[in-house]
């Protein structure tokens, strides 16, 4: 029964609990805390990341299969320094192609891990790795191109956090897993054996592919974890294949520090984020406001679906519970909350010498169908693209003059997508025809992106070759793999 059928069923007739779904109405579990790899003090051992097929039980009683990065389920957190080259050695254990891309990471072509860098089973992969960027919250995930959401969704993805001298002596918190929590979100979708499932329909390929169940890192939620008396920062990252995710807190606003390229200018109070896939935020929570408060999410434009299955899972409304935060007696992180974060100029679209123009395609067309399957590209029934053309992998869409600063503008035919751009972060100047919300105006490398332009003003410093070019494409996973994604070279 796909969702729009469920919703009609559910909407007249009594809701009868779900076979299988006693998992979902357990006590709160503890939160999981991803294991992290320090490599900021340096030193001489290349970084072992192993790709590997496992079993993981998410809460619900069974094991599911899954893929991990060192464990069974997503990987570490690898937290590194600016001006390290990091020496990766990349092990392909899953019994099929795939790659491991660098999102966010400003770097050559060459080592970015999109579609071009294939890693077959068995081999190493062993780039290294320059970090030259500031401080920002980044990750790492499959981009086998035709695979890349079934991979990511089975559990390929983890987080490379970078620090520089700025962000290590920071007021504020930075003892992880005390004050400093790393929360990976995701939606996930169980069958009646309690295993985790993935199935393709036309839909999915329409919409992308949306679960049931919000998942903390590899828990199904709601999680806890007891916190000191004081300011404590989550690192939030939206790893879901499609879902949009509206954050609040459960008692007061939001403080928002950080996006996906670092700091912001200042610290930013906003009652809610929307959060696209792809996309990361930093916040503080000040516990010394209330014994428990609670981070809320809600399942973006598919409210009252979300608001159904609340009510079954005890979740009740629009939003559900992800991370209830008790505090403790002990007093922790007792600094203030910060005002001025970065030193962050305001965007200026005058510095463009150049602007590209960008129209997401959802299909419809036979033409655009045709040379999606012609070109390789996953799409069902139908097919997308860019500016009217498929992905294709021996084609070049844009070359780009290392150095220049531009203008991209991007609007898309139907609905809303996430956009992200390899090899750079970017200002918005504008997102779907109207100034970004004052959280999104620091440094990004995701735009929301609907039937108005959203406008990007950005620069590439590294260089991309057509043997290895950079990406640009919708971050709802099944789009990309459809063919909603375009290839640049930078020279």
């Amino acid at each position: 029964m796909n969702r729009r059928d469920f919703l009609t069923a559910a909407s007249s007739a009594a809701l009868l609990p779900l076979s299988g779904a006693t998992w979902a109405q357990a006590a709160t579990r503890p939160l999981p805390i991803i294991p992290i790899t320090d490599v900021t003090a340096g030193g001489d051992r290349r970084i072992k990341l192993n790709l590997q097929a496992a079993t993981h039980d998410f809460g619900t009683g069974a094991a599911s299969a899954t893929f991990g990065i060192n464990h069974s389920y997503l990987g570490p957190v690898v937290r590194a320094k600016q001006g390290q080259t990091l020496p990766f050695d990349v092990t392909n254990g899953i019994g099929e192609v795939t790659t491991l891309h660098w999102h966010g990471l400003h770097i050559p072509g060459e080592v970015d891990g999109g579609p071009h860098q294939e890693i077959k089973p068995g081999e190493v992969w062993s780039p290294d790795v320059p970090v030259t960027q500031r401080a920002s919250m980044n990750w790492f995930h499959s981009h086998m191109h035709g695979k890349t959401a079934r991979q990511t969704y089975t559990g390929l993805a983890g987080v490379l956090l970078i620090e520089d001298d700025a962000s290590l002596s920071a007021d504020l918190p930075s003892t992880y897993g005390v004050d400093d929590f790393m929360l990976i979100l995701q939606d996930k979708m169980f069958n009646c054996s309690s295993q985790m499932d993935y199935v393709l329909t036309g839909e999915v390929f329409e919409e992308g592919f949306t679960g049931d169940t919000l998942v903390v890192n590899g828990a199904v939620a709601p999680v806890a974890q007891t916190v000191p008396q004081g300011l404590v920062r989550l690192r939030i990252l939206n790893a879901c294949n499609a879902r949009f995710l509206t954050l609040s807190l459960q008692t007061g606003p939001m403080t928002v520090i950080a996006s996906d390229g670092g700091f912001l200018a200042s610290s930013v109070q906003t009652e809610n984020i929307l959060m696209s896939p792809g996309e990361r935020y930093e916040v503080l929570i000040d516990t010394r406001t209330a014994d428990a408060n609670a981070l809320m999410v809600s399942f973006g434009e598919d409210e009252g679906f979300v608001g159904i299955l609340g009510s079954m899972f005890g979740g009740g409304g629009n939003a559900i519970p992800a991370l209830t935060l008790n505090r403790r007696a002990e007093a922790g992180f007792t600094g203030s909350l910060p005002d001025r974060l970065a030193n962050l100029s305001s965007a200026d679209s005058t510095e463009a010498t150049v602007t590209r123009s960008f129209q997401l395609n959802m299909g419809g067309s036979e033409e655009l169908a045709t040379l999606a399957t012609l070109w390789g590209n996953v799409c069902g029934d139908g097919g997308m693209g860019i500016n009217g053309r498929p992905m294709k992998m021996d084609r070049i869409d844009e070359h780009v003059r290392q150095g220049d600063t531009e203008i991209w503008r991007i609007a898309s035919d139907d609905q809303l997508h996430p956009f992200h751009i390899h090899g750079c972060s970017f200002r918005i100047l504008t997102q779907n025809g109207a100034e970004p919300p004052a959280y999104a105006q620091g440094w990004k490398d995701m735009v929301h992106v609907e039937n108005e332009w959203s406008e990007v003003l950005v620069r590439f410093d590294h260089p991309a070759t057509s043997d290895a070019p950079y990406m640009y494409h919708c971050h709802i996973l099944e789009h990309e793999d459809c063919g909603m994604m375009g290839q640049f070279t930078v020279g």
